[in-house]
């Protein structure tokens, strides 16, 4: 188009014809979609399964465009479409305006920025690079041993999941380059440990959550009762189980290559290209990395691995005594892993300095995607989600029937849209309440809850988690949700059917 007037630029780029066929027949879904939750009475959505519709939106969306940001988009104005009608823009500003002042997501968004400067630093440093080449030579060329320790890794570091799976995967990712593996396997592999790990350590960050979810209930009497109640519930949380173990033996090379991530390993083993490559080409990878650490620079010719391991300690160390605060932890690593850099010679504190704020622009994307998810969880609250949960549970009548209902209701409501925070926040206070008076098991009970939860941190394609280690290992978000899907649901379905057959035994 080589004319300036915006009126007839307007009429020549939104003229159907010059606009994909895919994308034409999705925008006319969408405007349907929008005016039919615009025309649903508000005394209908509240407390009702329209509460999901929404996300089914997003669902669709997602799996057409491939794009997490835009999917998300959409999706949650869908929600203040459906709740708020004709205010839906106030709505959505005014509840930015609760999640962007919230003092714990700014902690969050805090610890993403500086975790993501404290890694660029461990990059350009050439840290990764000599914890690459350490194990490496450690494990003999052994791919196999080397996925294994990033598994082992993740599960060593995930008293929280989020420095687990941002951690391992910028210190294995260059490694599974030198094996010429897909990074979407380590992706796979980390993701699934450090949220399933985490979430069955009662000093993790899940863990730690979960109990004072428990400590909610009206019938609990503090927290260390609560504790008791989630220390029971371990053994039941039987996806989390299945789901490491399957990740190990995965990890191991016990296990087939499945559908797309077959594909993964075919291309890298053929044609050396990475599927998913966030750079989008080979050429650009090289390039980032190229431009991450300076082959050239004396200062950086001799590294000790010890340069990756200390900051990293330092995490672990700091979220023990800061109470498990990761905005403590990553700030005190910050001013440590500067220092430890700079006496070192590795980098001057100007260069230092710009590795946090490169840290910050490249964790911006991940940022606006949990404070899109804060947001519409905010609107589903609002629509009664807590009720629609309390309704679902008291409508169960078998008892032991109940861990497998739960398990594959939230699993179901979670593979949409991820919301486990919120998920724990509104059925495990009612469910404690609930679940004695009907005579069900509450640890088993407990267990299929926090698990579905697990599920759809692993499952959902928006999961917060799915970003964190899609970014750590450098993969694009969809190509990771579409590898990892058939082993996720695989452990979805053993795990189904334990909760069954333990429902039915426990029950005599």
């Amino acid at each position: 188009m080589d004319s300036k007037n915006i009126i007839k630029r307007i009429l020549y780029y939104m003229n159907p014809r010059q606009i994909a066929p895919k994308m034409v027949k999705l925008w006319l879904f969408w405007i349907l979609f929008w005016i039919v939750l615009l025309i649903v009475p508000t005394e209908m959505v509240q407390g009702s399964f329209w509460i999901l519709v929404p996300m089914a939106g997003l669902f669709i969306y997602a799996l057409t465009t491939k794009d997490v940001i835009q999917s998300l988009v959409f999706g949650t104005f869908s929600c203040y479409i459906l709740w708020y009608k004709s205010g839906c823009f106030g709505g959505f500003l005014n509840d930015l305006y609760v999640v962007l002042g919230d003092a714990e997501n700014i902690e969050m968004y805090m610890s993403f920025f500086l975790c993501g400067g404290i890694i660029i630093a461990m990059k350009r440093t050439g840290s990764t690079k000599a914890f690459t080449e350490f194990v490496t030579k450690k494990a003999k060329g052994n791919d196999k041993a080397i996925m294994v320790a990033a598994g082992i890794y993740a599960g060593a570091t995930s008293v929280d999941d989020y420095v687990s799976a941002l951690t391992s995967g910028a210190a294995f990712s260059p490694l599974t380059d030198t094996m010429k593996k897909p990074r979407l396997a380590l992706a796979y592999v980390i993701r699934t440990i450090s949220i399933c790990a985490s979430a069955m350590l009662p000093f993790g960050a899940w863990g730690y959550f979960i109990i004072y979810q428990i400590v909610e209930a009206e019938n609990v009497a503090g927290k260390a009762e609560a504790t008791g109640i989630f220390i029971r519930s371990i053994p039941f949380m039987f996806y989390a189980i299945v789901a490491i173990v399957m990740a190990l033996v995965f990890a191991a090379g016990k296990m087939p290559k499945i559908g797309p991530m077959k594909k993964a390993y075919e291309m890298m083993e053929t044609k050396g290209i990475q599927m998913g490559d966030i750079q989008g080409t080979e050429e650009e990878a090289q390039a980032e990395e190229e431009e991450d650490f300076d082959e050239e620079n004396p200062r950086t010719k001799y590294v000790s691995v010890w340069n990756l391991i200390l900051p990293l300690l330092c995490i672990v160390v700091s979220l023990l005594a800061a109470d498990l605060n990761c905005f403590i932890a990553f700030a005190v690593t910050t001013v440590f892993t500067g220092v430890l850099y700079v006496v070192q010679g590795l980098q001057t504190i100007s260069e230092y300095v710009q590795c946090i704020v490169d840290g910050f622009v490249d964790m911006i994307d991940m940022v606006i995607i949990l404070m899109l998810g804060y947001a519409m969880q905010e609107c589903m609250y609002a629509m009664g989600m807590e009720d629609f949960v309390a309704s679902v549970c008291g409508a169960v009548p078998y008892a032991s029937l109940l861990p497998f209902i739960f398990f594959v209701f939230f699993s179901c409501t979670e593979y949409l849209f991820s919301l486990n925070y919120t998920l724990y926040q509104i059925a495990i206070p009612v469910m404690l309440v609930v679940l004695p008076t009907v005579g069900a098991n509450v640890p088993l009970c407990l267990g299929a809850v926090i698990s579905a939860g697990l599920f759809g941190a692993n499952a959902c394609v928006v999961s917060d988690l799915g970003v964190v280690s899609a970014r750590a290992c450098r993969v694009t978000i969809y190509d990771q949700y579409r590898t990892s899907q058939p082993y996720v649901i695989i452990a979805g379905v053993i795990a189904a059917a334990l909760y069954l057959a333990a429902g039915l035994l426990l029950s005599f």
